[in-house]
């Protein structure tokens, strides 16, 4: 729960599609991520949102329920990805416009970092926000990620676009690993 609103999340389903055509198509939402995705790339992300979520050992995607009446919110996910040699679970969010500010996509974020503690695979989260994005970099503080360095990528791949993005790593709790480390 967040404040007055509750918050769950639920396997991302096939009724989702809607979720990212209003996240991803959207020119507003993904001003900080080089740009809104084409029709066919959101329905390729879909399918792949669908797949990953058959086994949580290697990544889930979510829909991020909000409210009493339990509506979906968002997405919220996570996947194997490695930095610099350190291996360990990305993490992304999306929570609808008309929803955003209220805490939604911190909660949600929350309860998935709660999960994949759970599966003890690996030490680190990480969360590649654009450095422009100050809500996505304010959710990766509250939730004690540590940043570490700047860096640009190529995003979307394929897109030979450089987002300059915020690096924020995760130590999960009970990993045996110190926080204070520099990575």
């Amino acid at each position: 729960m967040n404040g007055d609103i509750d918050v769950s999340i639920r396997p991302y389903a096939e009724g989702d599609l809607w979720l990212l055509e209003r996240t991803l198509g959207n020119p507003g939402q993904m001003v900080h991520l080089n740009g809104p995705e084409s029709i066919e790339h959101i329905r390729k992300r879909h399918n792949k949102f669908l797949a990953m979520s058959a086994d949580p050992h290697a990544g889930c995607q979510f829909t991020i329920l909000a409210g009493s009446p339990n509506a979906p919110a968002g997405n919220v996910g996570y996947w194997e990805s490695e930095w610099k040699g350190k291996t360990g679970w990305e993490m992304g969010w999306f929570v609808l416009p008309e929803l955003q500010g209220r805490g939604i996509a911190t909660a949600a974020t929350r309860l998935v970092i709660d999960l994949i503690t759970k599966l003890e695979s690996h030490r680190f989260v990480f969360a590649f926000p654009s450095v422009e994005n100050h809500q996505s970099n304010a959710i990766c503080r509250k939730l004690g990620f540590r940043l570490t360095e700047q860096a640009s990528s190529e995003y979307p791949p394929g897109s030979k676009r450089l987002l300059r993005c915020n690096i924020w790593m995760l130590t999960l709790p009970g990993s045996g690993m110190d926080t204070s480390a520099t990575s």
